[in-house]
């Protein structure tokens, strides 16, 4: 009876109505949606046309076995240049990259080896900064905080259809968190992990939790360059952290010497800048929260 109560209280992002026309130049958008207090908003913006098609051509999840394939070049380019050893590099149909070394000492069999691991890492993460990713933990990601940096720009005519930045930040990131909590979400359990960048998100109208979230993140960081931002990552979910002055009411957390406001732009529940549930609330509350923290 609770928990039902709690759901009820907890208003769903509601988007009236969504139409984008594709041209040569630019694609033009036109949305509208209504927010927790039942006001109608609408934006109408253009977005340029080779840059909804960038994101439409970036692959939608992370190319494991390309990523693999790059390491396996550079190892076999390092094995090459060993006289009396045998290096090999072998990426199976899943993307699993194998090394094995034959040399005729074991030590210089070992050492080699040691080194060709490295290598492996080094053009992996070279990879993974070629293409937008980064390492969470033991995880490889959308390097989401660097998206917020890059994305400012691309995002700018959406930031002047929500009425550009207020004197007072909290007030413009309700407005942006509100269009963005009423584009409609994608499960990623439907979708296998397929993150969206800011404009695909937008031009497909749909995306989960980290996808929204960096759309979010890069619309303030366009409106207030100077305003502490961050992705924050708990288990299974992501949300934002807003360097704001906090309000009595908000769910903050402290790290990396600054307080963070949480903000929920995931949806469909319209929650208000410092506001969330559930586990986001516990984990932010008590800190148990990984960040990155926008350039």
């Amino acid at each position: 009876m609770i928990a039902a109560l709690i759901l009820a209280l907890t208003a769903a992002a509601d988007q009236r109505s969504f139409d984008a026309q594709e041209g040569a130049r630019h694609w033009s958008f036109d949305v509208k949606w209504t927010d927790d207090d039942g006001e109608r908003h609408r934006a109408q913006y253009e977005l340029p046309a080779a840059a909804v098609q960038a994101d439409i051509d970036t692959p939608l999840r992370f190319q494991k076995k390309d990523a693999a394939q790059h390491a396996a070049r550079a190892i076999r380019a390092y094995g090459s240049t060993l006289p009396n050893v045998k290096v090999r590099a072998k990426v199976s149909g899943k993307g699993q990259l194998s090394i094995s070394v034959k040399a005729k000492k074991r030590s210089r069999a070992k050492a080699v080896l040691a080194r060709a691991v490295e290598i492996r890492d080094e053009a992996t993460d070279a990879y993974l900064d070629e293409h937008g990713y980064t390492r969470l933990g033991d995880a490889i990601v959308a390097d989401h905080a660097r998206h917020v940096d890059e994305y400012a720009d691309d995002v700018a005519p959406l930031v002047a259809a929500l009425g550009g930045p207020t004197d007072d930040p909290r007030e413009f990131a309700s407005i942006a968190l509100g269009h963005v909590q009423s584009i409609p979400y994608q499960s990623r359990a439907k979708v296998s992990n397929a993150y969206r960048r800011p404009l695909l998100v937008l031009a497909r109208n749909k995306g989960d939790c980290d996808s929204k979230s960096t759309l979010f993140l890069a619309l303030m960081h366009s409106a207030y360059p100077e305003l502490p931002l961050s992705m924050v990552y708990i288990p299974g979910h992501a949300f934002a952290g807003l360097g704001l002055e906090p309000q009595r009411s908000d769910v903050t957390f402290r790290k990396g010497g600054q307080t963070w406001v949480v903000a929920e732009p995931v949806g469909p529940a319209m929650f208000a800048v410092g506001e969330t549930k559930g586990k986001s609330r516990r984990r932010a509350s008590t800190g148990r929260v990984q960040i990155a923290v926008v350039p």
